[in-house]
């Protein structure tokens, strides 16, 4: 009976504590009763039992010395073992701090879907990885041309360092492209060493301006200025090299609708010689030069090797394309 009274006892002191402490805050301010705190999704305790200001922050109008009082209300014993996260869902928070608090001042709680609480080392909240992915990233980004745009993070709500002596980096980035981009996270002690990793990622539009087809543009076609426009692209669903605008002159390898991206790989450089034509085929020896007729049987560029036939003989031989008229077959005996 003794123990059962004083149980009684205990509780009921807490919920006078409780109720002097509401009494407090809105005494100091009638505006107080607009206030509301917020349990954070994970939060680190130092000692055998959380305290209400170790996983909540307050916002709206209550005054420093009134949230001060209620950041010191007892809940529930800290988890046992250093570095072991504990996590409790949605409906067993809600429950435990009516219980602890009181349904007036739980009231006021807008909870997450849950919350890991940690006895001891340091936790990093999901605003601060944040942060810390657009820096990396837009440090890896100024030497690209175009306008970056970071967006669809794949991160963790928090990452608890195991010490709180720890530090979280990220992994140097090597190369930055258009697209998907992973993301190390790096939990280093004092010595510098690795103490473990994790995983995330982000998504990089990158916008820029590169040629288009103005107009629809058949296979084989020369590319000149008139069928060249320019638009404002993202290279990360462009499945390609664009064209730079450099060069020339080119024909097209493939059709191109209009305000389709004009990629290196469409274009190939103007035949000199093209199929069919007439050309001159130079037999060179180490004491012989020997000048026929011959008929490209295949588009050459210069320094090409193709077959042509010898309109004199009607054999096909290969030869070297010299120049838009000349091709040479040379014999060092």
């Amino acid at each position: 009976m003794r123990s059962l009274f004083v149980m009684f006892m205990k509780r009921a002191a807490l919920c006078m504590s409780v109720v002097c402490l509401l009494a407090v805050a809105t005494s100091a301010s009638a505006s107080e009763a607009r206030w509301h705190f917020t349990v954070l999704p994970a939060a680190v305790v130092h000692d055998d039992i959380v305290l209400l200001g170790d996983i909540a922050k307050p916002s709206g109008d209550i005054a420093d010395k009134s949230w001060e009082n209620f950041s010191k209300i007892k809940l529930w014993p800290a988890p046992r073992k250093y570095g072991r996260p504990m996590a409790i869902t949605r409906p067993k928070l809600r429950n435990a701090l009516q219980q602890y608090l009181g349904g007036g001042l739980a009231s006021k709680a807008i909870l997450p879907s849950s919350i890991a609480i940690q006895r001891g080392g340091k936790v990093v909240q999901k605003n601060t990885l944040s942060q810390m992915v657009t820096r990396t990233v837009s440090n890896a980004t100024q030497q690209l041309d175009g306008e970056a745009v970071l967006r669809d993070m794949t991160i963790p709500n928090f990452i608890f360092l195991r010490d709180s002596k720890n530090r979280l980096d990220i992994e140097p980035l090597r190369t930055v492209q258009a697209g998907r981009i992973g993301i190390r996270f790096r939990e280093i002690d004092p010595n510098g060493q690795i103490v473990r990793r994790v995983t995330g990622g982000a998504f990089l539009d990158l916008w820029v301006t590169i040629p288009c087809a103005g107009t629809p543009i058949n296979r084989n076609d020369l590319l000149t200025p008139d069928k060249i426009t320019h638009e404002r692209k993202n290279l990360a669903y462009l499945r390609g090299e664009p064209w730079d605008g450099r060069g020339g002159p080119y024909r097209v390898m493939r059709t191109l609708g209009a305000g389709t991206p004009i990629f290196e790989g469409d274009l190939e450089t103007v035949p000199v010689i093209s199929k069919g034509s007439r050309v001159d085929l130079i037999f060179k020896g180490s004491a012989i030069r020997l000048t026929v007729v011959a008929k490209a049987m295949e588009d050459g560029r210069i320094g090409d090797i193709i077959p042509v036939r010898n309109l004199q003989s009607k054999r096909q031989v290969y030869a070297t394309v010299l120049d838009d008229s000349t091709v040479v077959i040379e014999r060092n005996r």
